[in-house]
């Protein structure tokens, strides 16, 4: 039984890794076509999924777990990568490609520690994305006018300065 137990936890773990790496590149690349946070989202979930699929072609016996742990850090690194992205851009004067190379940096490291959940318990990467991907959701509809709302007064266009 250890084996199958060993194998399935690095076949959990891949997926997980996946996921941040997915997650990452899909809101950094979302953020810079501008695209809708659903809309790239969904599409981000869709190229994981085509993915895993692609890596053990015709072997879905495990889909459904890959996909149980893998989405949860595909979501958060997708919501820490697009709101990082707002933030650099109304906060710095750099060129989107380096916003976007940063904010795909970003994701990744974050993503990184939140694998390092994996040694307490394998729940507990679950938890913790649903708490934090809640809490960034939160972020995102608070910010609704986004860039309005992030600029420092030095950035503001000049109309609107106090």
């Amino acid at each position: 039984m250890a084996p199958i137990a060993f194998g399935f936890m690095i076949l959990i773990g891949a997926a997980a890794v996946l996921g941040v790496v997915v997650g990452a590149i899909g809101g950094a690349v979302v953020w810079r076509v501008r695209l809708n946070l659903v809309v790239g989202g969904l599409l981000t979930a869709g190229v994981f999924l085509l993915v895993l699929v692609a890596d053990h072609p015709g072997d879905f016996l495990w889909l459904r777990a890959k996909l149980t742990w893998g989405i949860p850090p595909l979501s958060l690194a997708f919501l820490i990568a697009s709101i990082s992205a707002r933030w650099l851009e109304a906060r710095t004067a750099l060129r989107p490609t380096w916003i976007t190379l940063a904010a795909c940096g970003i994701s990744l490291g974050l993503g990184c520690l939140y694998l390092l959940l994996f040694r307490i318990d394998l729940e507990a990467p679950l938890r913790v994305a649903l708490v934090a991907d809640v809490g960034l959701i939160v972020v995102l509809i608070w910010n609704a006018h986004g860039r309005r709302r992030w600029r420092s007064p030095a950035t503001r266009p000049p109309e609107t300065r106090p």
